[in-house]
């Protein structure tokens, strides 16, 4: 037990973010391979599978889960934790059951399905949305050096498990895939709550009332964790209902690529909250995250595209590249999520939820009509511009609103 504190205690900030640089590397070598293994059509199935099922997620639980990591860590009571492992749970039914209804609407205009694949994904769903609200309660609780701990071992049961039931030949290449997928988030959901029941008052008397309340009380985030999550991955789920299924798979490549470089931007907000409540406390000094930094990463990242694109081409083929403008594009796009979510993190710590979650509603409708209007106009070229335009306009407005508060 003595240990187990050890571990979940300190200032893990630096570790963290270098454990998921390895976490983000290591992931994107595991989509690489099984990308090749899979082939266009499945690797499609599986893009749509796992963006749905992140969606639903994020639709379901990102508000409560906000709200949680936006409390400073002494604040949070067993109590608030249990009603929160509680909601996740619940939620992961939901988004379980409403994946394999989208993923049957995806069948009947794409491509027929065997009736496991359905059951695969129910299961699938459940476990990817337990596993990333299981994580979230931990860096809630201020374990950044236990969460970052479990990235690395899920990433490393998925490479492993994937292999060994390659080797098996037992079943099919997809059904490989999600089954390493499923074990991994099942053995790391455990372990977390095995971790919770240890640390924590495990007292589920009373958990609906709490869950209700606790509910209640993000309502205010709600619009912003949706908003977030939806605009951050809108992107694939309309490609893969709009476009060819071959130009999903493409897409699911290139930025499964880019979005190696996505750890630093979502690292960096996750720290922010906590070093937030630091400073309230009288324990860190305020950091800025300056215009210069920006424009060194969005250089960086364009680079790493060009190499992305010899690469794709050379690994996997020329009939795998999309054009290098649609890249770039993205990349650009994710530097300015990054930057974006940074800022309204920073906003709300101010006091601006009202604001943002006024800014949210614009974020989610302006995303999905504008993106089927360029997607259907100008085709894929049309996702990363949408999306551009948009962050383009709320970091200005809400970097305004910073200032204007901070005076």
């Amino acid at each position: 037990m003595t240990r187990l504190r050890q571990l979940l205690t300190g200032s893990p900030g630096r570790l963290f973010v270098s454990t998921r640089g390895v976490t983000s590397g290591l992931a994107l070598v595991l989509a690489l391979y099984y990308t090749k293994l899979l082939g266009v059509e499945k690797r499609s199935i599986l893009v749509f599978i796992m963006v749905s099922a992140l969606i639903l997620t994020v639709i379901l639980t990102s508000g409560v889960s906000l709200t949680l990591r936006n409390r400073p860590t002494g604040s949070i009571k067993s109590s608030d934790l249990v009603s929160f492992l509680f909601i996740i749970t619940v939620s992961g039914v939901i988004v379980g059951v409403l994946n394999a209804l989208l993923l049957s609407y995806y069948a009947a205009i794409q491509s027929d399905l065997t009736s496991a694949i359905y059951i695969i994904c129910f299961i699938y769903s459940f476990f990817a949305c337990v596993n990333l609200g299981f994580q979230d309660a931990l860096v809630a609780r201020g374990n950044l050096k236990l969460a970052a701990f479990f990235d690395l071992v899920t990433i490393l049961v998925q490479g492993l498990s994937l292999l060994f039931f390659v080797y098996l030949d037992q079943t099919s290449l997809f059904m490989s895939v999600m089954i390493s997928f499923v074990f991994s988030y099942l053995l790391i959901s455990f372990a977390t709550l095995s971790v919770f029941i240890q640390t924590e008052s495990m007292n589920f008397k009373g958990v609906v009332t709490n869950s209700t309340q606790l509910i209640k009380t993000s309502s205010n985030n709600q619009l912003f964790g949706i908003a977030n999550g939806l605009a951050d991955r809108i992107d694939r789920f309309l490609i893969g209902l709009i476009m060819p299924l071959a130009l999903l798979s493409k897409y699911a490549l290139i930025s499964s690529i880019i979005s190696f470089t996505r750890f630093f931007p979502e690292t960096y907000n996750r720290i922010l909250l906590l070093r937030h409540h630091s400073i309230e406390q009288g324990q860190g000094q305020k950091q800025k995250f300056s215009i210069t930094s920006l424009l060194l990463a969005v250089s960086g990242i364009v680079v790493f595209v060009l190499m992305a694109q010899f690469f794709i081409e050379f690994a996997f083929g020329n009939k795998w590249v999309l054009p290098l403008e649609v890249a770039v594009l993205f990349a650009v796009q994710e530097i300015l999520r990054g930057y974006y979510q940074s800022n309204a993190i920073k906003l709300v710590a101010l006091g601006g939820s009202r604001f943002i979650s006024q800014i949210s509603f614009f974020l989610i409708l302006s995303a999905v009509l504008l993106m089927i209007l360029l997607i259907t106009q100008f085709g894929l070229i049309g996702a990363p511009i949408s999306m551009i335009l948009i962050y383009f306009v709320l970091n200005n407005l809400v970097i305004n609103r910073i200032r204007a508060l901070s005076k």
